[in-house]
């Protein structure tokens, strides 16, 4: 009997919503619209281990207080203001005042203010001196700057240090995703090619498991820095049955235990979820010197930031319900509109305590550390209609189709979205997903023909993003001729013969025909007009002033039909120049746009190989032809450098704001020489609205907790039915537009004045509020609140006094925190007299 096969499930957007449909369900609100907040638990309610390691992290910052009050007194510092780094010292003889270790001063040379202060935090975080390596096990942190800011040099200057210096440290892995390895490998190439050699290792060249078996043999024998890729290494690391004994035995002692002597994470927020496969593979490697690289350390939730922080220093924050009790509920619960004076003031308080409880481990720079650096950038969220078509068959869908309601599974609110997206993009969306549908059915039915099995055996795979999907052109619809020669609405695929594979089927046979919802309101016309999306007319609309006054262009989506659709109108447009005709259709566009010439695509697809040469091709300063990158935002949001743009499209909101930030970040990083410009494109009064506003929320919660800033709480607490309102359009309602700052936002909306409903500027929804911050006093006393509500004084017992700090001990632990710590976007990191780290040596 043939057996089922197991169909996997692609990784995508669905995880994102899962998590929002836990967010959003256990945001509705009470009968007064805010949640009630347990009370904080006692300390003798908190776990052993999460005292103990309280206990070892106060110790640990005593130190460091106490050392770097020698340091400041041997090295003097430039001012904040200098862009270049002389000498970066991370360890020195406390007696005689020797430097121990140092950065290469080639190095050195590269590094700007921020990446010393970088290197220096994760050397005292993880290694704190060369006394201290010998005899202890380290502990872990969070390198959280943003994307742009230079954390790979930051590493590799590093590592760099550790292997070619006596420090006990032999081997290096770096844990990443795929299609950053490559970069990985040349940025090592870049900055050591003149300096003393280190061995860098990787496994995706060898396929075959004794070839890694023995290369990670090589490597923990020689020495060096190991790159592997996450899924690689989760599949070399957990109960692989396919793997034999010996040699899975061997590739745990290579990568687990005991492994490396230092792990670095980059992307490190992929191991937010504490229930993957690869989240446990992490967490079992022995070495406790773990390192965290990530550009938005706070993605969903704080449940996320807990299990990074799990990784990297276990039990600080306590337990899960711990964390839950004393920090999260809290803090969520003071972020919206409708949350209470007091909510809000407890929310303040637990953000500051909960910002300065991570200090030691997590270190924050934001974008602002680029502004002195790289030209300004500008942030514009674009609100544009929905075209009369798009209003009728939204309306329907919302109507008589929508399949989530209350209470149900996610997978509901999921194809909703996908329909959704699908209408407020362009019809094409509609006829590629129809096509696709199409084509799945077949391969079942052909399937099922030859073996037994249940169509329940298969799972329609109708994601967006994260499909393999193919790049090449979808077919066509084509037209039905009623009997009166009039053409008729309903919609035709047609199929490939078996043996005769892309041909279209005879004129005896008779074509399937394949009645869609949406064949009633899109009229074949339509799938050649451009002017039945709005979202196309703008897209289309900056692409021809951009190639006016030669600024290249990213559109980032996370719908691969949305860049097939984009494809397709490109080439409409080449062909009508190739004729010479303008088309009203297209809105009278005209120019050149080969693949491989004028534009290029990334998606899922896209080899390691070809991703690099593309880029190449782009980025080259002397190639003005190629103009425009299509990207998916998943597949092409990290590893890629493409500073030859100064331009961004987010051509669609995505679930999760880390997706959007991280493809701006692909243009505005060090190396970019012209003003920026970012342009979300969002459907007005629709789902994607509602998905942005979350984001702003969420983006909100992160610069509480990870920057310690106030963000005006926009939105309100609301649940997941405001997800399916649509209200139209009042005209009567329309206002006149301010002008932009961007001039040729400006031209363009003269041009599209009816299409276009509102903008603003992106940047400030997150402005820090200054008169919301907590002053100095207010600090100190959200700090006693804190203590206060864990002790419950009349019940502690004397061994319970012993082992928790009595309220001066706090208020001094605080003072210790606040002269020492970490910088955030506003510099807040002071080594005392703030950014000593820019050595300039006086006589001893």
């Amino acid at each position: 009997k043939l057996k089922r096969k197991r169909i996997k499930k692609m990784a995508s957007d669905s995880n994102n919503i899962d998590v929002e449909m836990k967010n959003l369900q256990r945001s509705i609100p009470v009968k007064d619209g805010r949640k009630n907040i347990r009370k904080v638990l006692k300390d003798k309610q908190v776990a052993k281990d999460t005292k103990l390691v309280a206990k070892e992290e106060q110790k640990r910052l005593k130190r460091f207080v106490e050392r770097q009050a020698l340091y400041n007194k041997i090295y003097e510092m430039r001012l904040a203001n200098e862009e270049k780094v002389d000498k970066l010292v991370l360890d020195f003889n406390t007696k005689t005042k020797q430097e121990l270790v140092t950065i290469h001063e080639k190095l050195v040379k590269h590094l700007k203010p921020h990446q010393a202060q970088g290197i220096k935090f994760m050397w005292d975080a993880c290694f704190e001196s060369l006394e201290r390596v010998k005899t202890t096990s380290g502990s872990g942190c969070i390198l959280a700057h943003c994307m742009g800011l230079g954390k790979t040099l930051q590493v590799i200057a590093l590592t760099h240090t550790l292997l070619t210096r006596e420090t006990n440290i032999k081997t290096v892995l770096i844990v990443c995703p795929l299609n950053t390895i490559l970069n990985w490998l040349n940025e090592y190439d870049i900055w050591l090619k003149d300096l003393d050699d280190i061995e860098v290792y990787e496994l995706t060249k060898f396929k075959k498991n004794v070839e890694r078996r023995n290369e990670l043999q090589k490597w923990q024998k020689t020495g060096g820095v190991m790159i592997i890729g996450y899924e690689m290494f989760r599949n070399l690391t957990n109960s692989n049955k396919k793997i034999r004994k010996n040699m899975k035995n061997v590739m745990l002692e290579c990568l687990v235990d005991p492994g490396a002597d230092l792990i670095v994470c980059d992307e490190g927020h992929v191991l937010k979820n504490e229930n993957t496969a690869l989240s446990k593979c992490m967490k079992s490697v022995k070495t406790m010197r773990r390192i965290v690289l990530t550009g938005t350390p706070l993605q969903n939730n704080l449940i996320e930031y807990h299990c990074m922080m799990q990784f990297v220093k276990p039990n600080l924050l306590g337990t899960k319900k711990e964390f839950l009790n004393r920090f999260v509920n809290p803090i969520e619960n003071g972020q919206f509109d409708d949350s209470t004076s007091s909510d809000v003031k407890l929310m303040k308080q637990r953000a500051h305590v909960l910002h300065k409880m991570l200090e030691g481990s997590v270190q924050r720079f934001d974008y602002s550390v680029l502004t002195p650096f790289l030209p300004p950038k500008q942030e514009y969220v674009i609100f544009v209609r929905l075209t009369d078509t798009q209003i009728k068959m939204y309306q329907y869908y919302l109507n008589n189709l929508a399949k989530y309601r209350a209470g149900q599974k996610v997978q509901g609110l999921f194809a909703d979205f996908q329909a959704l997206q699908r209408i407020w993009t362009h019809p094409v969306a509609l006829r590629l997903n129809a096509e696709k549908i199409e084509k799945l059915n077949e391969k079942k039915l052909e399937f099922l023909s030859e073996s037994e099995g249940s169509i329940t055996d298969f799972i329609d795979d109708n994601t967006t993003d994260t499909e393999n999907t193919s790049n090449s052109d979808s077919s066509s619809d084509s037209d039905v001729q009623t009997s009166d020669g009039e053409k008729d609405n309903t919609y035709v695929l047609r199929r490939s013969t078996r043996n005769n594979p892309g041909k279209v089927e005879s004129e005896e046979e008779t074509p399937k025909v394949v009645t869609e919802w949406w064949s009633q309101f899109v009229q074949p016309e339509h799938f050649e007009d451009m002017k039945v999306s709005a979202k196309l007319l703008l897209l289309f609309g900056i692409l021809k002033e951009c190639e006016q006054i030669g600024d290249k262009v990213l559109v980032f989506s996370q719908s691969l039909y949305s860049l097939t659709l984009i494809e397709e109108f490109l080439r409409k447009i080449n062909d009508q120049t190739q004729n010479g005709t303008p088309c009203d259709t297209l809105d009278n566009h005209i120019g050149n746009w080969s693949l491989g010439l004028d534009y290029f695509r990334l998606d899922g697809q896209t080899s390691s190989k070809n991703r690099d040469i593309w880029c190449k091709i782009f980025n080259s300063p002397t190639n003005t032809r190629a103009r425009l990158f299509l990207i998916s935002t998943r597949a092409g949001g990290l590893g890629i450098n493409l500073i030859a743009a100064n331009r961004v499209i987010v051509f669609d909101a995505s679930w999760n704001p880390s997706h959007d930030i991280q493809s701006i970040f692909r243009i505005y990083r060090f190396g970019q020489k012209k003003p920026c410009y970012v342009y979300r494109i969002l459907a007005t009064g629709t789902m994607e609205e509602k998905i942005y506003n979350r984001q702003i929320t969420k983006l909100s919660l992160s610069c509480r907790v990870v920057d310690e800033q106030q963000i005006e709480r926009h939105y309100t607490n609301q649940n997941v039915n405001e997800l399916y309102m649509f209200e139209g359009y009042d005209d009567r309602k329309k206002s006149e537009l301010n002008l932009p700052k961007d001039r040729l936002l400006a031209d363009i909306f003269l041009k599209l004045k009816d299409i276009v409903k509102n903008y603003h500027e992106h940047d400030s929804l997150l402005e820090n509020k200054a008169e919301e911050e907590l002053n100095e006093e207010e600090r100190k006393q959200a700090w006693l609140e804190y203590e206060k509500e864990k002790e419950e004084k009349s019940l502690i017992n004397p061994m319970m006094k012993a082992t928790s700090l009595n309220q001066d001990n706090m208020l001094l632990q605080q003072d210790m925190m606040m002269n020492f710590v970490l910088s955030s976007t506003q510099n807040k990191f002071e080594y005392k007299n703030r950014q000593q780290l820019i050595r300039k040596e006086v006589s001893p």
